[in-house]
């Protein structure tokens, strides 16, 4: 049987802000580009999957990270 794994970005006082994230070196979206490699599937609310969107065009001054 599957397991479901529920997951939130939050910080610890329970704030959630999408808009003015930092961005990840290049080890940090290593590690999670691999553990979300593992997932079989993801569900996202719609303001999510529209912060998700930015990687669905490839931009020519992106590195391989």
């Amino acid at each position: 049987m599957a397991k479901i794994v529920f997951g939130m970005n939050l910080s610890l006082d329970g704030y959630v802000d999408f808009q003015d994230l930092p961005q990840p070196d290049a080890a940090l979206f290593r590690h999670w580009t691999e553990h979300v490699g593992d997932l079989t599937g993801s569900i996202y609310g719609r303001h999510m999957y529209e912060v998700m969107r930015y990687w669905d065009d490839d931009e020519p001054d992106w590195t391989p990270e």
